[in-house]
């Protein structure tokens, strides 16, 4: 027993000895990461027990115990994949550490203000556009790129014209007077013009949308508006790649205006002149006619189409696109140099006769390395754009609505009367109108009797603009982490406008009221820019843990602007056209110069706590030229913070949670873009010595001299923008369902508004920052991957964006401010706009239509007395058939008092959705935005559903005007009293849903390209603008010719928008 005892006891010892030798199995080692430096700070534990763990020292060394040689040792270290090592014999584990594959998020780099970010980092809000997918469609201008594709970016333009640039709005409009356009950031180049007709979109690698203040701040006195940041194309290391593209178009006017046909205007002018031989021109037979014994026509003789005209059909034509861009890039790892290069070119037809716009573009973006420490950048972008032909949107004629190209196009009329009608040889009657520069017939004193077809054919209109952006940068690593970078930058901007008036045209014309002749003119506008920045950015991390980046930096800009022109009219030598200005009268044309200086400080600091807590704060100062001494300097901070709450380790064994981020910012930005550079100066105007009103008179002599003529402004500042957002990041399942929502509140004070002065001041008004306003919205944008298989993906992405804006103070003891529009001289000095404090700016002012006047208002042939009428017309004048008007204030009769809102130009909420697929080669994508909720004042209704004027057509609408036989219709009888006022009736829903885009490509196979020495080849097919739902009864719900803060939705005489169908191929090789 005792024997046994002893056994077991030494059999213990024995087995509690191998038990101890386990338990105290020691490994060391080194933890370096792939380019062989050590790893600080990295957990190293045995697997399955994490509260015996330990760190990596500053060399990357580790020391630990583990309980078995089968155990497991596992690597920890943020921003690296985990790695396990199987103990086994060794007591020396070395470990290279692989960096950790990044999520969509982390790899995703986007633009802020001097330099970028992983999208993970962000505290602000900031959208990014793909290139990739937009340029899969044909794309000549990268504002259509943003159409629809950013929430909160609001793209919009005048009309469909040639060459014109979108007007671009982040998170509505920020100003009152002055400009709402964001800041452009091109290639590190700052402007406030977007020159999207001088940039190929094909250079474009990305853009960047800054929002919100966290984002915008940094670029302080410019900032208000938000930011578009553009980053073109850079070279890429390895042998020459060449890519090519082309693609080819056809364009016809998406939707023509129904108008009357020759039958049903006769019957207009039967009703306007009655039956009357002796004024009625269109019932009184021809003299061949009268000796025939006919004596009078019918509307049968004018039932053939073939004498009838559409004029629309004479200016509207299928019009021709072609577009080509080549690059070349490449580089060389040992040179240390990377370059691309390339060249562009666009003509494109207008689908109004004799229109035209052409491009021609070259790009150069060199980077030079010296050493390890030193990198040279260089870009330079060239084009020259040319526009001919006419412009709807430009009236001829300072103030009559005739002298608009769509008024002549519309309003010509389709037939003339059959005793004008000619016959050939055989007897045929002969359609020759369209030889005739003047309807004779029309009264002399009508402008609208001039031949659009031979105006729009025989007008010459050219523009060209030559493009210049130079710039060049140095990059020095001063010391590890801590870097240097300046840069400075050049650009020209250079237009030449050429305008010539024949005798075939509407203002050269001998007949015409505009009394020029012969007419024409050249003028030239020179702007040229240059920036200088230095910044130093130093980035360091500390214990694995803090992230911490501070840039400083000190910028300078100029700009110098200029005009200049010549003119003339009453030119005696038509056939030497613009080479004969010199026999005419010459124009004064009023040159001008200006040019202003900015000079700014700025700094930022970002700070990360182990990817999950973030904080961002900026602050800039600019001191502007464009302001007095006194508030010459203004102050721009920012403040940003953000929570990365799936870095949380309650949530990282949640591997469906891709991403979950809340985000958080305030900050001021402001707005300097004053009418000119010279608003807060005195000025003094000339008094002319001829006799005019306002000379100095001494001994009844008029004397020329010099009087104040607006004063001082020694107060004048920026308008200063405040900016709260509060956002989501959320994505889930790898991200294939990623949402992006928003929410941000923008106080804008210090607005620059016209003010009414004290009698005692001398002036009348001023310039003055007593405004503000408010915009308050939210954006949410979705991104979907329903089907992700090898050979077949299905993307959906969705966005939509409500904003709410609101005047809340205007000029003391001023709570509204009406604006005009000026396009014709009925309506010229009537008040269309207003805007109030409480209210959205920019609000449809007039009366509110209540249809018009029937049988049951009158007595006999009066009106009854409790059935108010407008003041302007005589009660005894008005008639069945006229307008009616609502009485708003109760008082009986219609007059200004009764004006008020009837519309709204702002929508409740813009977007847009898409889908796209890919499919063994093959892509399909189709995409549509929409806007809802506003309003167009539809001013053509006012004189093409009128019946104003004596010979001139109109809209098919009208054909259902007031008669005696059609006595319960809303719309006007002919020679209507009370029509020429703003009213509810011209104001429509401008709401609309338009299929943007819809492109077909296939990419051949990697199989068949190698045969062919390509690395890619795709061909497609596309359309644009190919449907359109909307209510809006003119030709396009996508309009606003005045495109103005104070005056949105206005649609006169504007350039029709086309469709298109394109094909096109692009390649690598």
């Amino acid at each position: 027993m005792q024997k046994l005892t002893g056994f077991l006891a030494a059999l213990l010892m024995l087995v509690g000895g191998f038990t101890m030798s386990a338990q105290s199995i020691g490994i060391t080692g080194r933890v370096v990461d792939a380019s062989g430096e050590p790893l600080i700070a990295v957990t190293v534990y045995e697997d399955g027990n994490t509260a015996g763990g330990t760190l990596t020292d500053i060399d990357g060394n580790y020391a630990l115990n583990v309980s078995s040689a089968k155990s497991s040792i596992v690597f920890s270290c943020l921003g690296f994949a985990e790695h396990k090592e199987i103990v086994g014999l060794r007591k020396t584990i070395n470990v290279t550490l692989k960096e950790e594959s990044l999520s969509i998020d982390a790899a995703e780099v986007v633009s802020v203000g001097y330099g970028t970010v992983a999208r993970r980092d962000l505290t602000g809000s900031v959208s990014k556009v793909d290139m990739g997918e937009i340029m899969k469609a044909p794309v000549t201008n990268f504002d259509q790129a943003l159409t629809g594709k950013v929430a909160g970016v609001v793209v919009t333009t005048s009309d469909g014209a040639l060459g014109a640039e979108a007007n671009i709005t982040i998170r509505g409009n920020n100003s009152l007077t002055q400009s709402s356009a964001p800041l452009y950031i091109i290639d590190g180049f700052p402007t406030e013009s977007s020159m999207a007709t001088a940039l190929n979109a094909a250079d474009i690698e990305s853009i960047d949308v800054l929002k919100d203040a966290s984002a915008t701040a940094i670029y302080g006195a410019r900032g208000a508006n938000g930011v578009i940041v553009i980053t073109t194309k850079q070279g890429t290391e390895g042998k020459p790649k060449v890519n090519f593209s082309a693609s080819w178009a056809m364009n016809r006017i998406a939707n023509k205006v129904d108008l009357m046909n020759g039958v049903e205007f006769v019957e207009l002018q039967n009703e306007i002149f009655g039956a009357s031989l002796g004024t009625n021109t269109y019932l009184k037979p021809g003299a061949a006619d009268e000796a025939a014994g006919i004596t009078s026509y019918t509307l049968d003789d004018y039932n053939n189409p073939a004498m009838w005209n559409d004029w629309q059909d004479q200016i509207y034509r299928t019009a021709l696109v072609q577009n080509y861009n080549i690059s070349v890039s490449g580089g060389s790892k040992e040179a240390g140099n990377r370059y691309n290069i390339s060249l562009s070119a666009v003509d494109q037809d207008g689908i109004i006769v004799k229109s035209n716009f052409q491009r021609y573009q070259g790009k150069i973006n060199f980077q030079q390395k010296f050493g390890k420490k030193v990198t040279l950048d260089v870009l330079a972008n060239y084009s020259r754009a040319i526009t001919n032909g006419v412009t709807p949107t430009d009236a001829q004629a300072s103030s009559s609505a005739t002298g608009w190209l769509m008024y002549s196009v519309w309003g010509y009329r389709p037939v003339k009367p059959k005793s004008q009608w000619q016959v050939d040889a055989n007897g045929n009657y002969i359609n020759n109108d369209v030889d005739f520069a003047v309807d004779d017939e029309v009264a002399g004193a009508s402008d609208y009797r001039f031949n659009p077809a031979k105006t729009v054919r025989n007008e010459y209109r050219k523009t060209i603009v030559d493009y210049l952006n130079a710039n060049a940068g140095i990059t020095w690593e001063i010391i590890d982490d801590l870097k240097l970078k300046i840069t400075g930058g050049y650009t020209m901007n250079k237009r030449r406008r050429e305008e010539f008036n024949g005798s075939e045209t509407y203002t050269g014309n001998p007949k015409s009221s505009s009394g020029k002749g012969i007419n024409g003119g050249i003028y030239w506008y020179n702007k040229t820019s240059w920036v200088n920045e230095n910044t130093l950015t130093y980035t360091k991390r500390f214990n694995r843990k803090h992230n911490f980046q501070f840039l400083a930096g000190f910028t300078m800009q100029g700009e110098t602007y200029d005009y200049k022109g010549t003119a003339a009219t009453q030119m005696t030598n038509e056939s030497l056209g613009l080479n004969g200005l010199h026999t005419g009268k010459y124009q004064t044309v009023s040159p001008w110069q200006y040019d202003w200086t900015m000079m700014s400080g700025l700094f930022r600091v970002n700070y990360n706590y182990k990817y999950k807590y973030y904080l961002t704060a900026s602050m800039r100062a600019d001191g502007s030229s464009k302001f007095p001494k006194g508030n010459r300097w203004g102050y721009f901070p920012s403040v940003g913070a953000s929570w990365n709450i799936n870095r949380e380790d309650w949530l990282k064994d949640k591997p469906w949670l891709s991403n979950a981020k809340l985000r958080a910012s305030w900050g001021l930005t402001g707005n300097n873009r004053t009418q000119t550079p010279y608003d807060y100066y005195a000025q003094i105007s000339t008094l002319p010595g001829d006799k005019n009103s306002n000379d100095y008179v001494f001994g009844g002599t008029p004397i020329s001299g010099y009087s104040p003529s607006k004063m001082e402004n020694v107060n004048l500042k920026w308008e200063t923008t405040e900016q709260w957002n509060v956002g989501l990041d959320f994505s889930v399942f790898d991200s294939r369902i990623k949402l992006t929502a928003d929410w941000y509140l923008k106080n804008t004070r210090d607005l620059l508004l016209q003010a009414t002065l004290p009698s005692s001041s001398g002036f009348t008004s001023a310039m003055l920052n007593i405004g503000s306003m408010q915009n308050q919205g939210c954006e949410f944008t979705l991104d979907l991957v329903p089907i992700q298989k090898k050979n077949f993906t299905w993307n959906m992405n969705f966005n939509i964006a409500m904003n709410r804006n609101k005047v809340t103070a205007l000029t003391n003891d001023q709570y509204s401010l009406l604006r005009t529009v000026s396009w014709d001289q009925k309506f010229n000095s009537q008040d269309a706009y207003i805007t109030q404090v409480g209210k959205p700016s920019g609000m449809m002012y007039g009366f509110i239509y209540e249809g018009t006047y029937k049988e049951e208002d009158f007595n006999g042939s009066l009106l009854k007395d409790n059935v108010p009428s407008l003041t302007t017309v005589t009660r005894s004048d008005v008639r069945p058939g006229d307008p009616k008007y609502r009485d708003i204030n109760k008082d009986g009769v219609i007059d200004d008092n009764d004006r008020t809102i009837i519309g709204c130009g702002q929508p409740l909420h813009t977007g847009g959705f898409g889908n796209t697929f890919n499919f063994y080669g093959f892509d399909v994508n189709i995409f549509f935005s929409w806007s809802y909720g506003n309003d167009i004042l539809n001013a053509n209704r006012l004189y093409f559903e009128s019946g104003l004027t004596k010979h001139t057509n109109q809209f098919k609408s009208y054909k259902n005007r007031w008669t005696p036989e059609n006595n319960r219709s809303d719309i006007p009888r002919v020679a209507a009293n009370g029509m020429t006022v703003y009213s509810s009736r011209v104001v429509e829903d401008g709401s609309f849903l338009r299929l943007r885009n819809f492109t077909v490509g296939y990419t051949l196979p990697r199989k068949m390209l190698r045969k062919m020495h390509f690395d890619t080849l795709r061909v497609y097919v596309s359309g644009d603008n190919l449907w359109t739902l909307t209510n809006y009864s003119g030709p396009d719900p996508e309009v606003s010719t005045r495109n103005n803060v104070l005056t949105p939705g206005f649609d006169w005489s504007a350039y029709p928008r086309a469709w298109g169908l394109t094909a096109g191929l692009s390649f690598t090789f």
